[in-house]
């Protein structure tokens, strides 16, 4: 189908591939960007449920 396409602007796999490549990008950032945010650094201030409590969800 190579010919039918040549001359038309650009490949259309290349167009997806570099829509790919950008997906993955933005993926990776976003990933980065939320284990560095500050909410991740938060003290570590859990408590646990003691059995003998009674919890009502």
């Amino acid at each position: 189908m190579w010919w039918k396409i040549k001359g038309r602007g650009h490949d259309p796999r290349q167009i997806d591939l570099l829509a790919v490549v950008a997906l993955i990008l933005v993926s990776l950032g976003a990933f980065v960007y939320v284990a560095s945010s500050e909410s991740s650094k938060a003290p570590n201030t859990t408590a646990f449920i003691v059995p003998s409590q009674n919890v009502r969800w």
